[in-house]
């Protein structure tokens, strides 16, 4: 049943993807100077020794310059976080991010990043704990322009965190604005 639910993730966001573009398409693609991305989505997480995934809320931001209309780079953080029962789970990264256009007037781009990783865990009256350790993060998302400059983004991402204890990885499917 998981396996199923991931699919049809993967599948609405894709088709969000490709739908957008002659819907938002009268404003050309141009990227420039510098940019930001912020979003919110959801995302399901899987780790070692875990049974099952589970779904929380995920998101991220990011931010840089533009190297050419084909290459961004800048930096990112993207986060999952889940609560239930008084405990909450958080992972995150924050990392060197890229973002690849295969087209320089195109909306598709390929994104990856590499940096830190970190795992948290809280219990209400117990207290807190958390590692740091390595991340990284890859992706596919769509930049449909509603403006001269403002994208809509849909995005489906994988990232993972590595610690000492901790192997995590979450699939997140979200919506993000992109200003360029």
């Amino acid at each position: 049943m998981k396996r199923l639910s991931i699919s049809v993730l993967l599948l609405t966001a894709l088709a969000m993807m490709v739908g957008a573009a002659p819907a938002f398409g009268q404003y050309k693609q141009i990227r420039r100077g510098f940019w930001f991305n912020g979003g919110l989505g959801y995302g399901t997480l899987g780790c070692d020794n875990c049974g099952t995934r589970t779904g929380g809320v995920s998101g991220g931001l990011s931010l840089g310059g533009t190297l050419s209309p084909k290459f961004l780079l800048g930096v990112g953080t993207t986060g999952w976080t889940k609560s239930e029962n008084g405990a909450t789970l958080t992972v995150g990264t924050l990392d060197l991010r890229m973002r690849f256009y295969p087209s320089a007037t195109g909306g598709f781009f390929l994104t990856a990043g590499i940096g830190a990783g970190s795992a948290k865990v809280s219990v209400n009256g117990l207290g807190s704990g958390s590692e740091t350790g390595g991340g990284a993060i890859v992706g596919v998302g769509y930049d449909a322009r509603i403006g001269p400059m403002v994208s809509l983004t849909p995005y489906v991402n994988v990232f993972g965190v590595k610690t000492a204890n901790t192997n995590a990885n979450v699939v997140q499917v979200g919506l993000s604005i992109t200003l360029h």
